[in-house]
């Protein structure tokens, strides 16, 4: 085992912020999954989700120096990672890309014409998910598929947390419409 293997984050951050690029290497290859997964359940595109881990990354190296371990790394990762995807998504002010499906082949042993049904309704609830206004989609992100509190999720959105459950009253009402044909 290799001696920054040993090392905590907070501690590859501080070598991170003073130059050392393989502290920094390590810290990556710790979170990639993390950020990525993350940006990829928002974004939908893995294209888009590249990107915006890359940006994350890059933030992230750029900020080392200032860094304050207040919280863990991966709060503040997640945080970057939704600024990030937030940010982009604003800024190209172009449509979101369905999220991916949760599995990529159907279940074992499941009878045609049910399996058929399951993948009808992953389709259209991650059309119906890519519908939803940024912010919106990312309050789903974060609470349903992250698990987040509403608390966490109004941090990471920037708002209150009365304005988080206003966002995922809505997303739910505008899901609940999309999806009505399938809910029968």
């Amino acid at each position: 085992m290799d001696e920054l293997d040993r090392l905590t984050d907070e501690r590859l951050l501080t070598l991170s912020a003073g130059g050392d690029r393989e502290a920094f290497a390590l810290l990556v290859v710790r979170h990639q999954d993390f950020v990525y997964g993350l940006a990829r359940r928002y974004l939908g595109s893995p294209a888009l989700a590249e990107e915006a881990a890359q940006e994350v990354f890059l933030r992230l190296w750029r900020a080392a120096p200032r860094y304050r371990p207040l919280r863990p790394l991966g709060a503040y990762l997640r945080t970057l990672t939704v600024r990030v995807c937030l940010d982009g998504i604003r800024a190209a002010r172009v449509p979101l890309e369905p999220l991916p499906e949760g599995g990529d082949s159907l279940p074992a042993g499941a009878a045609s014409e049910e399996a058929l049904l399951l993948e009808e309704r992953r389709r259209a609830l991650a059309e119906a998910l890519a519908g939803l206004p940024p912010t919106q989609r990312m309050a789903v992100v974060l609470f349903h598929l992250q698990g987040l509190s509403v608390q966490e999720t109004a941090e990471l959105l920037s708002v209150s947390p009365k304005a988080a459950e206003s966002l995922l009253s809505r997303a739910r009402r505008a899901l609940k419409d999309r999806l009505a044909g399938l809910l029968r």
